[in-house]
């Protein structure tokens, strides 16, 4: 007769390994099929269970505090309830029976202790055909139950061992990372210093320079455009004032102020390094003062307009 054991996680596959060697050795003419050692790789697995369990008379479902929710094992003990009815037991392994829930819980619950087990044994051995003796399956169980106990005693133990250190070194890990962070951001700070471009690349400062020297270019167009605006306002001022009443002009000059806002812009075409603009300023203002000269001997006079070809050679 083929027993189906079905399992989920490292515990219970190892459980399930145990099983399969000692069962048979309890009641020899049972086989144990176990789904990750006998199904051969390349098979299709749904149709290999389907066909084993097809087979099977009696189903064993090893449950553990990882695998009571685990697919896989719903999926087993689903199919495993189709085909078998009520000859099915989850045999619990470091549970309780509370710790059961969902479809799992409807199926008989064994721990795994002599007494709980003898009675899957006994169980088992019901749906043999030809059943042992119960005196003979007595002792076969008595020979072959503190090796399997011990055996999964220490299976389980090296499991919660594994578990234990597993969570101390998420818990250390845990407890380090404020220091980590720390310790990052002093790496980051410490490359930042030392290679100053991994903070601002180099293609980046060369855009920033970039823009700095067309902002120049620009501000330089602007400071010439404001230069020539400059220069056409005294020319049409001084070309104004020589057609006002002889009486009136000397008072108008006054008014204006010329002479001072000449001054002005001279200082800044020199500051700003504008020659062409400073000269130009510095001629009308020559021609102010030979205005307000002749004004004042109460004489007309032309301004003859700047030589262009002269201001050309100023420039060169």
């Amino acid at each position: 007769m083929k027993i189906f054991v079905s399992w989920s996680g490292d515990l219970s596959r190892k459980i399930a390994e145990i099983l399969k060697k000692w069962i048979p050795c309890i009641i020899q003419s049972v086989e144990v099929f176990f789904s990750p050692e006998d199904i051969e790789k390349g098979d299709n697995w749904d149709r290999t269970i389907s066909t084993q369990l097809s087979e099977c008379k009696y189903g064993i479902i090893c449950l553990t505090a990882e695998n009571t929710n685990a697919p896989w094992v719903n999926f087993e003990a689903g199919a495993i309830a189709k085909t078998l009815d009520s000859k099915v037991a989850a045999l619990m392994i470091d549970i309780k029976p509370s710790d059961i829930r969902g479809p799992l819980s409807r199926y008989q619950a064994t721990k795994f202790e002599k007494d709980d087990f003898y009675q899957l044994i006994c169980s088992i051995n019901k749906t043999l055909e030809v059943p042992l003796d119960d005196n003979i399956l007595k002792n076969a169980f008595e020979a072959m139950w503190t090796t399997m106990e011990t055996e999964v005693n220490n299976v389980t133990k090296q499991f919660a061992l594994s578990n234990r250190q597993k969570k101390g070194i998420g818990l250390e890990q845990q407890e380090n990372a404020p220091i980590e962070e720390i310790l990052q951001l002093l790496r980051k700070q410490n490359s930042v210093l030392s290679s100053p471009e991994n903070l601002l690349p180099i293609e980046y400062m060369e855009h920033i320079q970039s823009r700095i020297f067309e902002r120049k270019r620009e501000l330089y167009v602007e400071d010439d455009m404001l230069g020539e605006e400059v220069i056409e306002y005294f020319r049409m001022m001084i070309s104004r004032i020589q057609m006002f009443p002889l009486v009136m002009s000397p008072e108008l000059i006054e008014v204006l102020n010329l002479e001072e806002l000449m001054n002005i812009f001279k200082r800044y075409a020199r500051g700003k390094n504008r020659k062409r603009v400073y000269v130009q300023l510095r001629d009308l203002e020559r021609e102010l003062q030979q205005c307000i000269f002749e004004q004042k001997r109460g004489m007309r006079i032309v301004i003859n307009k700047p030589d262009i070809k002269n201001e050309k050679k100023l420039e060169e």
